[in-house]
């Protein structure tokens, strides 16, 4: 049996959807699945489930939707522990520890192109915000911000390989689709800045250099990074390369 949370909640035998109740019981077995392996107390499962004021007979409406998920999904060895509950499985079966394990894994591999095909296959287990139909945006940032903040560095560990692999025409609209949900992302600003002069298109690239000081000066009162202000120079002065930093490690820019 897979768990998937990395989108709306799913559990699947096979190709089989299998039934997973109401929103809290979802929410409840998401909780057992991102906690895998060990012991989640009742008073923690009450805490994620009503954030704001528990029910006044929240320990058994706990040991009720248990009980239920026992019921539905029989394959699940979820395990009584002492004042919890602990779901016993492969972590490899629930796709947030799978996407995790992939990321990991791709910081290990020496060539480009396995990394990108490793990158490609963690980030297709993402099929929306996590548990999309199962907690409401807030409670998500503050529950899975993590998660999300590790599905960004993936995505741009992935646009670093493709750029030094001279695909930049290829992601030139991933980048620039990324780069504007995120503006004040200077990695991704950079990447952007990359693409666009390997593309031709210097003027677009100083253009997006201004826009994220413009936004990080409004937003966070302070000015881009070392790293972004002396790609942004190196683009004005029309330098063949970057002899220092990280850009110049990374990409290995030229401009001509």
């Amino acid at each position: 049996m897979e768990l998937r949370l990395l989108g709306p909640m799913e559990a699947r035998s096979g190709e089989r959807a299998l039934p997973l109740g109401p929103r809290q019981q979802r929410l409840l077995l998401a909780v057992l699945a991102y906690e895998v392996n060990r012991v989640v107390t009742i008073d923690r499962l009450i805490e994620w489930l009503w954030p704001d004021e528990p029910p006044r007979r929240a320990t058994h409406a706990v040991r009720v939707m248990v009980s239920k998920i026992r019921a539905q999904l029989p394959e699940l060895e979820l395990a009584t522990r002492g004042s919890g509950y602990v779901l016993c499985a492969d972590p490899m079966t629930v796709d947030v520890h799978r996407f995790l394990a992939l990321v990991e894994q791709s910081r290990e591999i020496r060539t480009d192109q396995r990394r990108v095909q490793v990158l490609d296959e963690a980030l297709a287990l993402w099929r929306g915000p996590v548990l999309a139909d199962t907690v409401p945006a807030e409670t998500r940032e503050q529950l899975f911000g993590g998660l999300a903040e590790s599905r960004l560095l993936a995505i741009e560990d992935r646009f670093d390989a493709l750029l030094r692999l001279g695909r930049h025409r290829e992601v030139l609209g991933d980048i620039t689709v990324e780069a504007r949900a995120y503006p004040i992302r200077e990695r991704l600003t950079g990447q952007l800045m990359l693409a666009l002069v390997r593309n031709g298109q210097v003027g677009a690239a100083l253009d997006a250099a201004r826009r994220i000081r413009e936004h990080l000066a409004d937003e966070l009162g302070v000015d881009p990074g070392r790293e972004l202000q002396e790609l942004e120079l190196a683009i004005l002065r029309n330098e063949f390369t970057i002899r220092r930093g990280g850009y110049a490690r990374r990409f290995g820019l030229i401009l001509c």
